[in-house]
C-alpha cells in the first residue's frame, strides 16, 4: 500500500502589509490530499488498500539562519503553528472497487491556518543562501489494516510481529512572506514625504581656515525623503531646505553654498542570537523549542559541520557586519553649485514667512550588479535587501549627505571652508500591487477524485481573495461601519392594503423612524458577524 500527502495552499506567497505587527493576524488556507493506491503485484490480483487514519496534523513553521566566519552558523526558530485536522475517531480511508485505477484515490482536507503579522520577510542573505524562510509540514499517522487481516500463510503476517503497526506519511510545502509598505489601492498615488531636522555635524578636511563653530551652529538644515522606497524606482528624490537663524545680518552675506554630495549606503548586520530588544517587540519561541534543544525542520547542509564540531569559529563577536554604496560606478554623487551663491542675505530681512533655500535632486540606486567588495566571500554578493529587523540580520540604508560651505573672512583675502554632514535615514520596501492588476482569482490544482469525497470536500477550484482585515474590522475586532453613507429615508409600505393602511400620525412616523435608526446602528454592535480568523491584516 503507497500513501502520500500533497499540501496545496490557496496561494504560495503570503502577503502581509505594514510594519511588523504582533497584534495582527494573517489567514493561510488551502488543502491536504491524501493519496491511497494499492501495491502491484505479478502473481494475483491487486488486492484493496485500507488504512486507519489517526491523525493529521498541519504546521507552519519559520526559521532564519546567517553564516558568517566570525560567528559561524546560527540557525533560529521563528513560530511554530500546528493543528490537527483528523476528527476525533479514527476513519478507515480506502480504494475498494477502485483497485486497478492508473491513479490513486484521493480524499481532500481544508486547513486555515492563523499566521502570525510580525513575521520577516522571506529572504535570502550571504553566499551560503541562508536566510528566512518557511514551510507547510503535514504529518498523518495511521495504521496499515492490510498487514492485520492479512492471510497467516502470507509474507506481511509473518513480519507483522517485527514491524510497528503506527506508520507515518510527510508531506511538505515552501510558503513565501512577502510584505508591503502600502495596501492595495485602484491607482498608484505619489509616496508621502518625511521631513528630518538635520543635526549636522561640521568636519574639515584641509590645512586652511575653518568657519567659527557659532555660526554654523546657526544653520538650520531640513532634508525630505519618500516614507518608502519601492526598488523599482530607480532613484531617490531628495530635498534640502536650508537657512540661517539668529545670525547677523553681515555674517549671512558672508555664507555661500558651494557644492553636495549624496550616497546611497546599505548596512547590513549579523547577529548570533537575536538581540534582547528584538524579544521584547516580538513572540519568538524561547530557549526550549530552538536549537539544540529541537533541531530546525529544514536547516542548511552546513549546519551539521557545526554540529560534529568539525568548524569551531571565534566567538568573541555576537555580531558582525559590512556597509557598502548602492549608487551606480559612473555615478559620482556630486552637485556643484553656481559661483557666488551667497543664498543667506535675506535671511535678516522681517517677512512673515521665513524664506529657505532648497536643494532638489535625484540620487541613482542599483538594485543589483553592485561591485564585489571584500566580504563578498562570506556574506554575498552586494545586492539590495529590503530595509528588515530580524531576529538575526538586520538591514538599513542611509542617505550620507555632505554639504560645502565657504565663509569669506572679515579682512576681503581669506575665505573658511568646511563640510556639514549628516545621514537621513531610508527605508527600501514593495509598495503593493494595483487592485485589477493582476487576477482577483487564486486558480488551484486540478484534482481528480475517484474516491467518495471526504467530510471536507474542496467546493470549487477558483477562491477569491478575501479584503484587508484591517479594512473590515477595526483593532478590537469590531466591524467597520462607513458613516459617510447616509440612512434611507423612509418612505411609507405602498404594498399595504388600503383597506387596512392606517394613517400615521406625526408621533408614530417619528417614532417608526427612530426604531429604523436603531435597527441600523445595532448592526456595529452585532459581534456574530465577526469572522472566528481573518484573511489579512495590515
Amino acid at each position: 500500500m503507497a500513501v502520500s500527502l500533497e499540501i496545496y495552499p490557496l496561494t504560495e506567497a503570503l502577503d502581509m502589509y505594514g510594519q511588523p505587527d504582533s497584534a495582527s493576524a494573517y489567514s493561510l488556507s488551502g488543502h491536504i490530499t491524501i493519496s491511497l493506491s494499492s501495491p502491484y503485484s505479478l502473481f494475483e490480483r491487486r488486492r484493496t488498500a485500507r488504512m486507519l487514519l489517526k491523525s493529521l496534523i498541519l504546521t507552519f513553521e519559520g526559521q532564519s539562519e546567517v553564516i558568517t566566519p566570525s560567528i559561524g552558523y546560527s540557525g533560529v526558530r521563528l513560530c511554530s503553528i500546528s493543528q490537527e485536522l483528523a476528527p476525533g475517531t479514527s476513519i478507515e480511508l480506502n480504494n475498494e472497487g477502485h483497485e486497478e485505477d492508473e491513479t490513486p484515490c484521493q480524499w481532500n482536507i481544508v486547513f486555515n491556518l492563523p499566521i502570525p503579522g510580525w513575521l520577516p520577510e522571506s529572504d535570502s542573505y550571504g553566499g551560503e543562501s541562508v536566510g528566512n524562510s518557511y514551510a507547510l509540514y503535514a504529518t498523518a499517522k495511521f495504521i496499515n489494516l492490510d498487514d492485520i487481516g492479512a492471510a497467516p500463510w502470507s509474507f506481511a503476517a509473518f513480519c507483522s510481529p517485527f514491524r510497528s503497526r503506527s506508520k507515518v506519511a510527510d508531506g511538505m510545502k515552501h510558503i513565501t512572506v512577502r510584505r508591503f509598505t502600502t495596501l492595495p489601492a485602484a491607482e498608484r498615488v505619489t509616496p508621502p514625504t518625511t521631513t528630518y531636522q538635520v543635526n549636522a555635524a561640521s568636519k574639515s578636511r584641509h590645512d586652511g581656515l575653518s568657519i567659527p563653530q557659532d555660526i554654523l551652529s546657526k544653520i538650520q538644515v531640513l532634508a525630505s525623503v519618500p516614507e518608502h522606497i519601492h526598488p523599482t524606482d530607480d532613484s531617490i528624490p531628495l530635498t534640502l531646505r536650508m537657512r540661517t537663524q539668529d545670525l547677523d545680518a553681515s555674517d549671512c552675506k558672508r555664507l555661500q553654498v558651494t557644492s553636495f554630495t549624496v550616497d546611497v549606503v546599505q548596512r547590513e548586520k549579523y547577529r548570533y542570537m537575536p538581540s534582547s530588544t528584538y524579544r521584547s517587540r516580538f513572540p519568538i519561541l524561547p530557549s526550549s523549542q530552538q536549537p539544540p534543544n529541537i533541531p530546525l525542520r529544514n536547516p542548511h547542509p552546513f549546519c551539521a559541520v557545526y554540529d560534529i564540531g568539525l568548524y569551531l569559529p571565534d566567538f568573541g563577536d555576537e555580531y558582525t557586519s559590512r556597509s557598502f554604496s548602492l549608487l551606480p560606478a559612473e555615478e559620482p554623487g556630486q552637485y556643484m553649485l553656481n559661483d557666488n551663491n551667497y543664498v543667506f542675505v535675506n535671511d535678516t530681512v522681517p517677512t512673515s514667512n521665513p524664506t529657505w533655500y532648497t536643494l532638489e535632486a535625484t540620487i541613482p540606486f542599483l538594485v543589483d550588479q553592485i561591485p564585489d567588495d571584500k566580504s563578498a566571500d562570506w556574506a554575498g554578493r552586494p545586492r539590495l535587501h529590503p530595509t528588515i529587523s530580524g531576529p538575526l540580520v538586520n538591514v538599513n540604508h542611509d542617505l550620507a549627505v555632505t554639504v560645502s560651505i565657504t565663509y569669506d573672512m572679515p579682512d576681503g583675502t581669506t575665505q573658511a571652508k568646511e563640510k556639514l554632514e549628516f545621514t537621513v535615514p531610508v527605508s527600501f520596501g514593495r509598495a503593493a500591487p494595483l487592485l485589477g492588476s493582476q487576477s482577483t482569482f487564486a486558480t488551484l490544482p486540478t484534482l481528480e477524485t475517484t474516491q467518495i469525497p471526504s467530510p471536507l470536500p474542496l467546493l470549487h477550484s477558483e477562491i477569491p481573495i478575501l479584503p484587508v482585515y484591517s479594512q473590515l474590522y477595526d483593532a478590537s475586532g469590531n466591524q467597520k461601519i462607513d458613516y459617510s453613507v447616509p440612512l434611507p429615508l423612509y418612505a411609507p409600505r405602498e404594498s399595504i392594503p388600503h383597506s387596512s393602511a392606517i394613517e400615521p400620525s406625526d408621533n408614530a412616523t417619528s417614532e417608526l423612524s427612530s426604531n429604523l435608526q436603531k435597527d441600523y446602528i445595532s448592526v456595529e454592535d452585532d459581534e456574530e458577524r465577526q469572522p472566528l480568523l481573518s484573511s489579512t491584516s495590515s
